[in-house]
């Protein structure tokens, strides 16, 4: 739940791109990978929906799209981001939020 003023036009999304870094993983990352993110007040399952590499291991850096598996989240592009599972860690940054009527 947040506070924001109507006349942002405040609406939740599905669909989010964001810029990661793998910190720790033991194997290999690919889509259809579910994680726990972690983004101000958010904290939801959300599965890897299209990477920019094939792979990911510890230490690269992807654009990585997240979706969410449960409801919509209201986000704003720039806010950090913290993805977990296991002893998995990631960090990022979201880039874009993408809509049913598209990217804004």
């Amino acid at each position: 739940m947040v506070l924001v003023d109507a006349s942002l036009q405040p609406r939740t999304v599905w669909e989010f791109k964001a810029e990661v870094i793998i910190l720790h993983h033991a194997t290999t990352i690919r889509e259809r990978y579910q994680a726990m993110v972690h983004c101000g007040i958010i904290r939801q399952c959300a599965t890897v929906k299209h990477m920019s590499c094939e792979l990911l291991r510890t230490g690269d850096k992807a654009v990585v799209t997240f979706r969410f598996a449960y409801h919509g989240e209201y986000l704003r592009p720039g806010a950090p981001l913290l993805f977990r599972e296991g002893r998995t860690k990631g960090l990022g940054r979201v880039l874009e939020v993408v809509r049913e009527d598209g990217p804004q």
